[in-house]
């Protein structure tokens, strides 16, 4: 534990980020992609860059291939949670915990420090290898009461900040396709769909309280229910088959962002380019990406193994 017990956050990390000025929002490019075959900007053809063509004058371009409008920063993050990241300075700003004793009050430094979430993911959204996973993205794991479910950390991260959740009362019995639960965020309201068929035996009323726990411990105290199932889906994910799953996923959602940026920079999907979009633009990404293969399921007529 000696290690835990620094001033400074252990998880804090420092990398050095492309910026470009022109652009309106900050959205840093990590420099080990900058030079992917579709990015512009340290190279001659950066001129054409919809954003450089709009906002450039004579006396900005260039004569070394590099485009004007770059420059690189120095930026933190939490090697836990690496989505949000901050410039060095904004780091050490009064109030920040991870510069101070009070990084040991967080959430996520707790969890790891226990030894309850592994150091080996590699980002976030991440896939937790002791459950098993739900299209619709979903994961449950068998306990004495029944299955407990869950909504996977991709899940939390398209929904954005979570202010109330509804949960179907105890004793409510659900066919896949049933309205599930019910999320208000940022966006609007969210209404999900059951990707089981069962009893609900019990919900998790800490989550009701607090209903933040779903963005901060999905796999942990933001569990949703407990449910008496009739029965496994065969379309149930192993964690090795869920990355995948993921991993497509990220891209499909990489190339939707790209489009509305309207540059193909090669930068990282984070929480900041989610809340630009608007609210009919989040509700396609929830009806791909969430809602779709759930209803068909229903539509081709799921198929389970008995549970007896």
């Amino acid at each position: 534990m000696e290690r835990f017990l620094n001033k400074k956050c252990p998880f804090l990390g420092e990398e050095k980020v492309l910026i470009c000025r022109a652009f309106p929002l900050k959205k840093p490019i990590p420099l080990d992609k900058v030079y992917a075959q579709e990015n512009f900007c340290l190279k001659g053809n950066y001129r054409k860059c919809p954003v450089y063509q709009e906002v450039a004058k004579e006396k900005e371009k260039s004569p070394h291939g590099v485009c004007p409008f770059v420059e690189v920063e120095n930026v933190s993050f939490c090697k836990l949670f690496p989505a949000k990241k901050l410039s060095v300075s904004g780091v050490y700003e009064l109030g920040n915990p991870c510069t101070t004793e009070r990084h040991q009050e967080c959430i996520l430094f707790l969890t790891v420090s226990k030894g309850d979430l592994s150091l080996s993911t590699e980002g976030r959204p991440y896939v937790d290898s002791n459950r098993k996973y739900l299209k619709g993205h979903f994961w449950i794991k068998e306990e004495s009461e029944g299955f407990k479910v869950g909504l996977d950390d991709f899940a939390q991260f398209l929904l954005g900040s979570i202010k109330r959740i509804t949960l179907p009362p105890e004793g409510t019995i659900l066919k896949i396709g049933d309205e599930f639960l019910t999320l208000e965020t940022e966006k609007g309201t969210f209404q999900l769909l059951s990707p089981l068929e069962g009893e609900v035996r019990r919900i998790n009323l800490e989550l009701l309280e607090h209903p933040h726990l779903l963005n901060e411990e999905p796999y942990g105290k933001g569990w949703v229910l407990i449910m008496k199932i009739s029965g496994i889906p065969l379309t149930l994910m192993s964690p090795e088959e869920a990355k995948q799953e993921l991993s497509h996923k990220l891209q499909w959602l990489s190339r939707f962002l790209g489009s509305e940026d309207t540059m193909a920079d090669g930068g990282e999907i984070t929480f900041e380019s989610l809340k630009t979009l608007d609210r009919e633009k989040q509700r396609v990404l929830i009806e791909e990406l969430l809602l779709k293969e759930i209803k068909k399921e229903v539509k081709d007529g799921a198929l389970s193994v008995s549970m007896g």
